[in-house]
């Protein structure tokens, strides 16, 4: 029912001159071992060869100008060793680890499609929700780490395949910039992010809610500091919810960020394992009551939120038994309620809730 892709390419993007970078290859240690431990170690497939009917570097190009695209790859080409903007860098292997994730991210998706998975999970590094047209997107200043975007080529492809109305929902505590402007005026992907309002990469509006004639397929969430477990199940219960089965996507494609948990270093949200195992059954109710598949692509987390977090998800997805949440019992806060109330009133007159 769940498979969880990696190549030990993704080793390859390490941090220029052996100095400290949170986004590291340790990263994927601790997302292992935390499935090792958690009873996945059967579900993890370590690709050798990937197989799809596309060619990666020319599917980049559906979602990166070609000049972005070639200047990456000519950085690699050279033995470029160094950052390319005040965050992001780019080492000897970062193209064959980004390239490696692309391709894991589409082939994922492939399988999920022809229902070998209901949960296919590429655990990729470096991470792209923040790579856009041109690498950095909507005004931002740095990438934040990312190269090209997974989630994007998981989407892209699906599109590729037939499948249209596709729904990204992004939970990293970062806004995924990158992924609304390459799908901003796309009216068949439907992208929810919820993030923490006032933080990197500084966008994320509610009233960004997509381009001409796709008004109303860009659903942004940014919730306030220190927003815990009850503040995402009542906004994923009131909103995220009724609004997947509002747009009856044929695939779900999840942004999986686990650097909203609480103390794991880059922000300031305060979720627990009792989000991400809601987070994780909700998926596996909706995926099979519209009978679709889902296709996930790792973006944050760097320390307690993959250790905990990253597992968390997937025993929600797998549990046979879960208590659902009563909305009247879910406590939160006034401000999370106006916020919700506000969101739907934005989006009331493109789609019914």
């Amino acid at each position: 029912m769940i498979a969880i892709y990696f190549s030990k390419e993704f080793y390859l993007h390490t941090p220029p001159m052996g100095l400290y970078h949170p986004e590291n290859p340790r990263r994927l240690e601790i997302a292992l071992n935390a499935l090792h431990y958690s009873g996945f170690k059967e579900n993890i497939i370590e690709v050798q060869n990937v197989k799809v009917d596309v060619n990666a570097q020319e599917f980049l190009l559906k979602m990166h100008d070609s000049a972005y695209v070639e200047h990456i790859f000519k950085l690699c080409s050279q033995g470029f060793e160094g950052y390319i903007d005040n965050d992001t860098y780019v080492s000897r292997g970062t193209c064959k680890a980004a390239q490696k994730a692309i391709e894991i991210s589409m082939m994922a998706t492939k399988h999920v499609l022809e229902h070998r998975h209901s949960l296919a999970l590429a655990l990729v590094r470096p991470p792209g929700h923040h790579a856009g047209v041109m690498g950095k997107a909507m005004g931002a200043s740095t990438q934040g780490f990312c190269i090209f975007n997974n989630i994007a080529a998981a989407t892209t492809y699906a599109l590729h395949s037939g499948f249209k109305r596709i729904l990204i929902i992004d939970i990293d505590v970062h806004h995924g910039n990158g992924t609304q402007q390459i799908f901003w005026n796309n009216p068949d992907v439907i992208h929810i992010d919820v993030h923490e309002h006032g933080i990197y990469p500084g966008t994320g509006d509610i009233h960004d809610i997509g381009g001409k004639g796709a008004e109303g397929t860009k659903v942004n969430i940014p919730l306030p500091p220190y927003s815990g477990d009850e503040d995402y199940i009542y906004i994923f219960s009131t909103l995220v919810e009724p609004l997947i089965y509002a747009v009856k996507p044929r695939l779900i494609a999840v942004s999986a960020g686990f650097d909203a948990y609480i103390n794991d270093g880059l922000a300031e949200m305060r979720l627990t394992e009792s989000f991400y195992e809601f987070f994780g059954r909700m998926l596996y109710e909706v995926s099979r009551a519209l009978g679709i598949g889902v296709v996930a692509t790792l973006e944050g987390g760097y320390s307690i939120g993959l250790r905990n977090g990253l597992p968390a998800m997937l025993k929600g997805f797998a549990k046979q038994e879960y208590a659902k949440f009563r909305i009247e019992e879910i406590k939160t806060s006034y401000a999370i309620k106006t916020l919700v109330n506000e969101v739907m009133q934005t989006l009331k007159q493109y789609i019914a809730i």
